[in-house]
């Protein structure tokens, strides 16, 4: 199997020739590739499909084929429409994710907890979230109260019936939940009050939280016996990810947030917090 470097210009080569009008470039450091152009601005992580190629050698070229295809909708620009309000959304990155982005400072953020951070976008057909510039919603009057307030409420009702699915739960699994359905916007229901404040009714207590993949957000009863050990699943989920957000482990009481601090490698085992009490 070639080195990490080589295997990235491999697949840098590829998105290339097929994908004309995009820069593409290698991020060494998250082993990922950075693709720029008109109306793109994202990060392709490559460790999943590396692993991939290292399990199974004899199907790289089709492994490779099918990961180049699968991103073919996120590389393709779409053409600019008018900002519509009903489509705002907060959503919820980490903060490197955020870094990457020149124009940050346009975007209305909000802090979340450990290094995530929500801020508004505009939810596009095709599977497409782009993070809305200040400069566009001025431009039709509206205040950043006026967008802070619209993107909290779109994003309340867009979670909604998730509240009542937990509450309808008959039984907690030892693992917790796993939710799952929204592969852009499903770290967003940590922006949902509604979901915080039913996770921990459930729960009878305090809800362990984690969002390893921007498609994935893990929620585990701080009380289970299996509390330990869900900061390992959270670690194991962003490794595997395609898409990997965070590696942090947050807290709600139902009424808030609150990050939790990661144990190093070499540091030696303790009680966690929420065991002790």
């Amino acid at each position: 199997m070639e080195s990490r470097g080589a295997f990235a210009d491999r697949i840098r080569l590829q998105l290339i020739s097929r994908y004309h009008g995009a820069n593409v470039e290698v991020d060494q450091a998250r082993f990922a590739l950075h693709v720029t152009g008109s109306g793109l601005d994202l990060i392709l992580p490559l460790a999943p499909l590396f692993h991939a190629c290292e399990r199974q050698p004899d199907r790289v070229p089709v492994l490779i084929g099918e990961y180049v295809t699968s991103v073919e909708h996120q590389l393709t620009p779409r053409p600019a429409v008018a900002l519509s309000t009903s489509r705002l959304l907060w959503c919820v990155r980490n903060d490197r994710f955020l870094g990457s982005h020149g124009r940050v400072g346009d975007l209305l953020r909000a802090p979340v907890g450990a290094d995530l951070t929500a801020f508004v976008a505009e939810e596009l057909p095709g599977s497409i979230m782009r993070g809305v510039p200040r400069e566009e919603w001025a431009s039709q009057g509206m205040s950043d109260e006026d967008v802070r307030r619209t993107a909290s409420a779109n994003t309340v009702e867009r979670f909604e019936p998730l509240v009542g699915r937990i509450a309808r739960t008959d039984r907690i699994p030892a693992d917790g939940w796993r939710v799952a359905s929204d592969s852009l916007f499903q770290g967003s229901l940590l922006m949902a009050p509604r979901v915080l404040a039913a996770l921990a009714e459930r729960a009878g207590g305090e809800v362990l939280l984690g969002v390893p993949d921007r498609g994935a957000v893990l929620a585990l009863p701080a009380g289970l016996p299996s509390a330990d050990r869900f900061q390992r699943r959270v670690l194991k989920e962003w490794r595997e990810a395609m898409n990997p957000c965070s590696r942090e482990l947050l807290i709600t009481d139902g009424g808030g947030l609150r990050a939790l601090s990661r144990r190093s490698r070499t540091s030696a085992p303790v009680v966690l917090p929420w065991l002790a009490e």
